[in-house]
């Protein structure tokens, strides 16, 4: 019996040490695994290809606070470029925009204020009674707006996000994900790079500068000032979302952003998200596999001025890689559209294949401007065929 109880016991205390190397080697793992060290999800993806570059519950539903404004500010974009807003246009301040609490630069009913300074409110302190206002400018009110978000939203195959405000003020119905601010960002950025830019990066400005009540704005982004090199993009808080911040950073043509969510203060959202974006530059590189106005195909059509043309990439060929990695084979489809001198650029596709695998398709255009011809034209094309 004796005998039994040793080696029961034996086996007991081999458990135990068992079981103790198993917690220490998980402990060790996670600690060399682990960049978010503080926040409840943060993600870092690199702008132009959407490549993921690091993770953490990136899926995980979260209140984003003033994150929010990331897609408020791609649909003001979109009506800048498409027409429906200009920056010298003056807009008139709402009863329902001058009641926005939380970040704001108080606005009074009928205020009225140049989109310009609008945009520089929202992007630079976070204003929400300036959201506000851009919101019902351009969809009447912010209800509609909201629809707007949210149908941008599903255009983007947004896994898991809402929006019921234009602002990101709390509500339980309006959450998003790490990974989903990082895909808003990425089109925001992908689109309008230079002119959001200019914004994110001004850590200081003035409004109502020639009037008796100059009001400063600070950038709620700490980050932007000092060495970080970072230059943008969107914080948040709110006492139910934590700490939140977009941000990004461009080093050697390769911009990363970064999503850090439900920090517990700003110095923790500071160290993750600086964490994230060493990691990315540390550890990838981006490469170009064939530039911008490289030559894809030659064309001739007598219907057209001139008769021969030249089609060349719209864009760069990239592809972002862990440093020292091989990319592999890389071949390409040209797949071009009818062409009939009704469209000056996007006439057709580059399919690229790695290791004969679909990558991405990038857009071709006319390496210079290709119209229809008229009879003259194409009476001069055919004599001289002819001659």
């Amino acid at each position: 019996m004796g005998d039994n109880l040793k080696r029961y016991y034996k086996i007991f205390c081999a458990c135990l040490v068992f079981v103790f190397i198993s917690v220490i080697l998980q402990v060790k793992v996670k600690a060399a695994d682990t960049i978010i060290k503080n926040a409840k999800s943060g993600i870092a993806i690199e702008m132009e290809t959407g490549t993921v570059l690091y993770e953490y519950e990136s899926d995980k539903k979260l209140y984003p606070a003033s994150t929010t404004k990331v897609m408020t500010l791609k649909l003001i974009f979109d009506a800048i470029k498409q027409g429906k807003l200009s920056m010298d246009q003056v807009l008139t301040t709402s009863a329902h925009a001058a009641s926005m609490g939380g970040s704001q630069i108080y606005l009074a009913p009928n205020e009225q204020m140049k989109v310009s300074d609008l945009l520089k409110a929202v992007v630079i302190a976070s204003a929400n009674d300036a959201a506000v206002v851009l919101a019902e400018a351009i969809a009447g009110t912010e209800e509609n707006f909201v629809k707007m978000m949210n149908a941008e939203a599903q255009r983007l195959k947004l896994k898991y996000t809402n929006f019921v405000n234009a602002t990101g003020l709390h509500e339980l119905r309006h959450y998003t994900t790490a990974a989903d601010l990082a895909t808003i960002a990425k089109e925001l950025l992908f689109y309008y790079e230079e002119e959001v830019i200019k914004l994110t990066s001004t850590y200081e400005d003035y409004l109502r500068k020639d009037t008796p009540k100059p009001f400063w704005l600070v950038n709620t982004n700490k980050l932007i000032k000092g060495n970080s090199g970072i230059d943008g993009l969107k914080t948040g808080w709110t006492t139910q979302a934590g700490y939140c911040l977009v941000a990004t950073k461009k080093v050697d043509g390769m911009r990363v952003i970064s999503v850090v969510m439900g920090a517990e203060t700003v110095d923790k959202r500071s160290e993750d998200t600086l964490a994230l974006l060493n990691y990315a530059f540390a550890n990838y590189e981006r490469r170009i596999l064939a530039k911008k106005g490289t030559i894809i195909d030659t064309g001739e059509n007598i219907l057209l001025k001139p008769s021969t043309y030249k089609i060349v990439l719209a864009t760069d060929i990239t592809k972002v890689v862990k440093k020292n990695e091989e990319i592999g084979k890389v071949e390409y489809k040209v797949e071009l559209d009818y062409i009939d001198g009704n469209r000056k650029d996007n006439i057709g596709r580059l399919q690229v294949f790695i290791d004969n695998v679909k990558y991405q398709d990038y857009q071709l255009d006319f390496e210079n401007e290709v119209s229809k011809g008229n009879f003259w034209d194409l009476l001069r094309t055919i004599i001289k065929s002819i001659l």
